[in-house]
């Protein structure tokens, strides 16, 4: 197991380096000038000259890469160039919103989505997975932003049970931290439900037709062992896949819900950045989220190889 979990740690060595390197070309590619949005259209060229060489950008391209990777390597992304301080302080700031928001919503997707898929597999060709396939549907078809005012509106509005937008840190009490992120978690959940419960559908179908599944109920093995230990766990490798997608697809996702709810997350911080062409922080964010991304993935590798350890040999 340890030589699996190495193995697919060193796969990812050379993603992170081509992600890094893409994410640094791309955003210096993209049309735009922080310079000018920084000092206006009004600017004489001679100031405008001396800023650029301040801030860097009047270095040939392949030397800013170099310089900015030797400091990323060690977790310095640089100052930003409209915030006034150093990017990685920035990020750590936004970052615990982001990923409360992520934890959250894909913990509650999985206690959700994976009971319904589990029943409406159980229930096939019934009123019940009828239901829970309309309801998939329906998740799927819902953009995140408009179920987002629909929330606002009918729970803090209407009824005015929850805070219509900010956040607050756990730090100030559990309840008010997990009110403040009740309907953004409940806006990015729905869509990942019911992803996750056709998945597990699919899954499930395919497993209980088994001879292994038709045994175990010979043997006269309790329903509830046959569907969690036989059935789930051999469809479970699908299902984590799609888990492990999900996780990746709320934090990103987040950007939108994070301006729907004004939540001081990651989202508005690259929203911010990109708009002003803050260069060291639209690097920094895509990077630490390609790097959460990629640690997600190992994780659900690793796990593949302890659900089926037939995965470790392959």
């Amino acid at each position: 197991m340890t030589t699996y979990a190495l193995r697919r740690l060193l796969h990812t060595v050379p993603a992170v380096f081509i992600v890094v390197t893409l994410i640094f070309i791309l955003t210096h590619v993209v049309p735009g000038d922080p310079v000018g949005v920084l000092l206006g259209p009004y600017a004489d060229q001679e100031r405008i000259e001396e800023t650029r060489e301040r801030m860097g950008l009047d270095r040939p391209l392949w030397v800013q890469y170099v310089d900015w990777l030797s400091h990323a390597v060690r977790g310095d992304f640089g100052d930003s160039f409209f915030l006034g301080r150093p990017v990685s302080q920035a990020i750590l700031e936004a970052f615990p919103v982001t990923f409360s928001l992520a934890i959250l919503s894909i913990t509650l997707t999985v206690l959700v989505a994976v009971p319904l898929g589990i029943i409406s597999a159980l229930k096939r060709n019934t009123m019940t997975a009828n239901a829970t396939m309309a309801f998939s549907v329906l998740g799927i078809s819902i953009p995140d932003f408009w179920l987002g005012f629909l929330l606002i509106m009918l729970f803090a509005v209407n009824l005015g049970w929850l805070p219509t937008f900010g956040y607050k840190p756990l730090s100030e009490g559990f309840w008010t931290w997990l009110r403040y992120l009740a309907l953004p978690v409940i806006t990015i959940s729905l869509s990942q439900m019911a992803l996750v419960a056709r998945m597990t559908r699919a899954g499930m179908l395919e497993v209980l037709d088994k001879d292994y599944i038709r045994t175990a109920h010979a043997k006269g093995l309790p329903m509830s062992r046959v569907i969690l230990v036989h059935a789930l766990r051999n469809a479970f490798v699908s299902i984590l896949t799609v888990i492990g997608l999900s996780f990746a697809i709320v934090l990103g996702g987040a950007l939108i819900v994070e301006t729907v709810f004004a939540l001081p997350g990651m989202g508005r911080l690259v929203v911010a950045a990109a708009t002003r062409r803050d260069y060291p922080v639209i690097q920094g964010v895509v990077v630490y989220l390609a790097l959460v991304y990629m640690l997600v993935n190992l994780v659900v590798d690793i796990a593949y190889g302890w659900i089926n350890p037939r995965i470790r040999y392959e």
